[in-house]
């Protein structure tokens, strides 16, 4: 058969191999929860003579291969042509594209978690600060009524004399 007879539909590997794609169908593992991505391909005659697959063929030459969801990346995704994804190996085995992709993802899970972390204590920190000010304010006001009750007990009123501070009578 050839490529003619199936649709544009196709499945590109990490490591530079393809596969034609006649259906896709995810799945979900009952057992771990995981979401998988279940394909029926025709895989090309370079990945049929790099990996010994002639077993699970079919006598038309499919073959289904199951990835992880995390894996399988829809670059195009409809009804007359799909382009996929797939950080792994046609085996599902680890590929420099798949490695680079968990460094990038561990970095940015790490990033995220030291954000999270950071605005947690940036929100702590606030909260320490406003406690500080309601202190301070407190502590401001406490003064404030002592030096009224200070200046009404030497027989000062608000606004009477000059400076409150001096023992010295008004002039006058």
């Amino acid at each position: 058969m050839t490529t003619q007879q199936y649709p544009d539909f196709w499945v590109y590997f990490g490591d530079g191999n393809a596969s034609i794609m006649l259906e896709c169908k995810e799945v979900v593992n009952s057992e771990t929860g995981l979401k998988y991505y279940r394909f029926i391909l025709i895989p090309s005659k370079r990945i049929e003579s790099q990996y010994d697959i002639s077993e699970e063929q079919d006598k038309t030459g499919a073959i289904v291969r199951e990835y992880l969801a995390t894996d399988v990346l829809f670059l195009e995704r409809g009804t007359y042509r799909t382009r996929v994804w797939v950080y792994c190996n046609f085996n599902g085995e680890p590929t420099v594209a798949s490695r680079r992709y968990q460094e990038l993802t561990s970095t940015i899970n790490d990033t995220d978690r030291l954000l999270r972390s950071a605005e947690a204590g940036k929100n702590r920190l606030i909260q320490e600060l406003n406690m500080e000010r309601q202190q301070h304010i407190s502590s401001i006001k406490i003064q404030s009524d002592i030096i009224k009750t200070v200046a009404s007990a030497r027989g000062r009123v608000d606004g009477e004399g000059g400076d409150m501070m001096s023992d010295a009578p008004p002039e006058g």
